[in-house]
């Protein structure tokens, strides 16, 4: 065998941590040279975020002649340690790989259709390693009956997360399920749809309050709605207003609060209402995004109501969106549990709970396609 004995190379992995993807791979090129080799991207971990918001991991093979000085950082020595693990375990899968079906090739077309579908490149990246580990983990006799596609789906669902169930089960307890969001994201019009499903439905009794302490005509269209739905109404003109509404129906079993839509330039309007929210017992916030947003849009709007500590994330406008990717790129980032999903204006049809398998339907459907045409 020409050239050096494999006992003789090790590989060198290193992550480097930047602002964006490019200026990463860019820094790793100017260190490590053209042969390195691109193992993976991936948004920053919490505890190493100081250093850059994202980290692309690279290889190059080397000769086994010394190391490096070690890190006195422990956490970034295990860091390391695990991506020279995760590393050579992604390059054996490809070098090894005996199917023609998922060469490298195949990996390749999954993850240009993962893009097609709408996914961020750092996620259609880890999502397509990992359905290939998935696939070269399976017994041989399993392998001709499991898509790489399919396999992708479930490694996206294994990430996504859904919220407990929204009504309270005793019918003694109360709750306040309170509405954020961005403008026209469709909260007012699922809320009506919620009270609807998940209050009137189930017998439970219930309060609408509007707080708005800067608009005082965004109060109408909601209390139209109460007064059709035959229910209380609260249209909360000051903060001070909101607490007493707050207090005088804490008998209630839900009480569901419309906000106003905080857009970049109200940081402060959204930070008072968020300190008046914070010391309410029982809450649920719901952040409302719209699924019609790209996918960096959605995480500024993450960011910017991080502030009222939303516990999951409801998704609107479902209907107006050709495929998933952007929105699922974002909820896996948020790292938060979706509650409902709404996919129209009817009401209170277009509205239904969240599930992994109805964000997901796509890229089965499109699998399911494929076979069809293929028999």
């Amino acid at each position: 065998m020409n050239g050096m004995s494999t006992d003789m190379i090790s590989m060198r992995i290193k992550s480097y941590f930047a602002r964006s993807v490019e200026q990463a791979i860019q820094d790793a090129h100017q260190e490590l040279g053209g042969d390195a080799t691109l193992i993976t991207t991936r948004r920053a971990t919490p505890e190493a975020r100081h250093l850059g918001a994202y980290e692309v991991v690279f290889g190059v093979a080397q000769a086994r002649e010394g190391t490096g000085a070690p890190s006195g950082n422990l956490d970034a020595e295990l860091a390391i340690l695990r991506d020279q693990l995760d590393g050579i375990k992604r390059l054996l899968r490809l070098g090894n790989s005996h199917s023609p079906q998922y060469s490298k090739n195949g990996l390749q077309e999954l993850h240009e259709e993962l893009l097609r579908f709408g996914f961020e490149d750092r996620w259609a990246r880890q999502i397509t390693d990992e359905a290939s580990a998935a696939w070269e983990g399976l017994p041989s006799v399993e392998r001709s009956s499991a898509p790489l596609r399919r396999l992708a789906a479930e490694c996206v669902a294994k990430r996504l997360r859904v919220a407990s169930d929204f009504a309270p089960a005793d019918a003694d307890s109360n709750r306040v399920a309170i509405f954020v969001g961005p403008p026209g994201g469709g909260k007012t019009t699922t809320l009506v749809k919620i009270a609807i499903r998940e209050c009137l439905a189930r017998r439970r009794s219930l309060r609408i309050i509007s707080v708005d302490p800067h608009r005082v005509a965004t109060h109408e269209k909601l209390r139209s709605y109460a007064a059709i739905l035959g229910v209380g109404f609260t249209a909360a003109n000051t903060l001070p207003e909101f607490m007493d509404a707050i207090r005088e129906n804490g008998n209630k079993n839900v009480i569901l609060v419309d906000t106003p839509g905080y857009g970049n330039r109200d940081s402060e309007l959204a930070c008072d209402l968020a300190r008046i929210v914070a010391p309410i017992q029982n809450t649920e916030v719901h952040l409302v995004l719209p699924a019609s947003m790209m996918t960096e849009g959605l995480l500024r709007y993450v960011q910017f109501y991080e502030s009222f500590k939303p516990q999951s994330i409801l998704l609107t406008k479902l209907d107006e969106v050709a495929s998933y990717g952007p929105i699922l790129s974002a909820v896996m980032d948020a790292d938060k549990p979706l509650s409902f999903l709404a996919n129209g204006q009817n009401i209170p049809e277009d509205l239904a709970t969240a599930t992994s398998a109805a964000l997901l339907g796509a890229l089965l459907e499109s699998e399911r396609a494929e076979a069809v045409t293929a028999a």
